[in-house]
């Protein structure tokens, strides 16, 4: 098995292991930091497929800027107090057996189609071959040229919708600071 392989299988079940704690965590802190080890790893993963823009970006802006906020918002919310730990319940349970019923959907799925063609990853690996891609694969220029000209509303909808999500937070916890006594 070739190193980038085994990098690539080793960055993806640390992305699903930090989704995992994500979910799992009782306490939002350590689901924060779940969330950063799957932005790393799929860093990790941008970075051996060669868009190494990517990779910067994902690190930079997810688990840099977006982290630092989500994590300066939980702290900002208090979250020592046990009110604020996560509590399980029936509805846990039930999206867990969803996520089962879906995953097994989803491995039933590939079990078909492997079995009708069985070298169907092999043929799309070899047409996906960083090699033979373009100069210009995983660079800032077709990247930025794509973000300014055909994702530029959506880009500027989801800054504005982050804002707009601040905003509200930072409210939210300016009305409960109003009714909460000096401790």
């Amino acid at each position: 098995m070739d190193f980038n392989v085994l990098m690539f299988y080793v960055f993806g079940v640390t992305a699903i292991a930090g989704g995992l704690v994500l979910f799992f965590a009782k306490h939002p802190i350590r689901s924060a930091m779940g969330l950063l080890a799957s932005m790393l790893a799929l860093a990790g993963m941008y970075a051996i497929l060669q868009a190494h823009a990517i990779a910067v970006f994902q690190v930079i802006i997810y688990a840099g800027a977006i982290m630092v906020l989500i994590i300066y918002f939980i702290m900002l919310l208090d979250i020592q107090s046990e009110e604020y730990l996560r509590k399980y319940n029936k509805l846990l349970w039930a999206g867990g057996i969803f996520l089962v019923a879906i995953l097994t959907l989803f491995i039933y799925k590939l079990y078909n189609i492997l079995s009708a063609s069985p070298d169907t990853f092999t043929t799309i690996s070899r047409s996906i071959d960083p090699a033979t891609a373009p100069e210009e694969f995983g660079g800032i220029k077709p990247f930025s040229k794509g973000l300014l000209t055909n994702y530029l509303f959506a880009f500027e909808f989801v800054s504005t919708l982050l804002f707009a999500a601040i905003v509200a937070v930072i409210s939210i916890v300016q009305l409960d600071w109003k009714g909460r006594k000096n401790e």
